[in-house]
C-alpha cells in the first residue's frame, strides 16, 4: 500500500508540474511556430543629366527679343536647370537683360498667352549670371528661353549655357516593389 502512495503521489505532482509549465509558456494565438525570412531584389539604374542650347550666342542692336532652344539630352528627369549667362561689355549704353523659360515654343513674344517664367532676375553688361529655372525639359524634350533686352543702344553679345549645377536638380528616384 506504502507504494501505491508514493506512486499516486509522484504522478499528482509531474501531473502538477506539467500543468504550471504549460500555463508559464506565452503561446500567441493564431501565431505560426516557425520563422522564415523573405528576400526580394531591386534593380539600379545610372544615367546621364544633360541640356544643350541651340542657340548660344545671341548679338543684340536692338531691344528685339531673341529665342533658343533647350533639349534634355540626358537620360535622367530633371526639377531644375541653371542657365550661365554671359552678357558683353558695349561700346555704349548700360543695356539689362531678363531671360524667361516656356514649356511651349514662343509665338509673338508670348509663351501660350503669358509671359513665361522668369530665370533670376535681371542681367547687366559686362557680367556672368547664372540663373535657375524649374521650367525644365522632360528626357528628350524641350524647354524655350527667350532673352528679353531692354536699353540696347550699341550691339552687346549674350552668350548662353546650360549646366545642371549639383544632383539637387535631379528628380528624386522613385523606389518600386518589384
Amino acid at each position: 500500500m506504502k507504494y501505491l502512495q508514493s506512486h499516486a503521489c509522484r504522478t499528482v505532482l509531474l501531473a502538477a508540474v506539467l500543468l504550471c509549465v504549460g500555463l508559464a509558456t506565452p503561446v500567441d494565438a493564431g501565431a505560426a511556430t516557425n520563422k522564415s525570412t523573405a528576400t526580394g531584389s531591386e534593380a539600379m539604374a545610372s544615367g546621364t543629366w544633360a541640356a544643350t542650347a541651340a542657340t548660344t550666342s545671341m548679338t543684340f542692336t536692338t531691344n528685339t527679343d531673341q529665342t533658343s532652344t533647350i533639349t534634355n539630352t540626358g537620360t535622367i528627369a530633371l526639377s531644375a536647370i541653371s542657365y550661365k549667362a554671359t552678357i558683353s561689355n558695349p561700346a555704349s549704353g548700360s543695356p539689362t537683360f531678363k531671360v524667361f523659360a516656356c514649356a511651349v515654343a514662343w509665338v509673338s513674344n508670348l509663351c501660350s498667352g503669358g509671359t513665361g517664367t522668369q530665370a533670376g532676375g535681371t542681367l547687366s553688361k559686362n557680367s556672368t549670371t547664372t540663373v535657375s529655372s524649374t521650367v525644365v525639359p522632360a528626357i528628350g524634350g524641350h524647354v524655350y528661353l527667350q532673352v528679353e533686352p531692354a536699353s540696347v543702344t550699341s550691339s552687346v553679345t549674350v552668350t548662353l549655357g546650360t549646366s545642371i549645377t549639383s544632383s539637387t536638380q535631379l528628380r528624386a528616384a522613385l523606389k518600386t516593389n518589384q
